[in-house]
């Protein structure tokens, strides 16, 4: 079994990254499949990664600045928390949200900071 080491809150994007990580899944999700597993080397964050349910086939989508890069941080923690997108369509499953729903604003700000660092896909 793989331990993480916990992230201190004071380094901001570091903790976001943690979040994102290990703790929360959002990069595995959000980074589409390569040979090996998710492609965190070349892709992360990319999306497109398909999940197939009751509601048909979703994909996940770019958190990347490449397509969250017109939303404020406001928009960005509405979809994280609300499931909402900027023009108020609802996200599509499997998207968590209602995990995040409750989220301490700290947290959802490093979240926040920790996806505005990622390189643009």
């Amino acid at each position: 079994m793989t331990t993480v080491a916990e992230v201190s809150p004071d380094d901001t994007q570091a903790y976001g990254a943690y979040l994102a990580g290990p703790l929360g899944h959002c990069i595995e999700c959000h980074s589409p499949m390569g040979p090996m597993g998710p492609d965190w080397r070349e892709q992360l964050g990319a999306g497109g990664l398909a999940f197939y349910g009751p509601w048909g086939v979703s994909h996940s989508a770019n958190i990347t600045p490449s397509n969250l890069g017109e939303w404020t941080d406001e928009e960005v923690k509405l979809a994280i928390t609300d499931g909402l997108r900027p023009d108020g369509a609802k996200l599509l499953p499997p998207m968590p949200f209602s995990y995040y729903k409750n989220i301490a604003a700290a947290d959802l700000d490093a979240l926040v900071a920790y996806l505005r660092s990622l390189p643009p896909k």
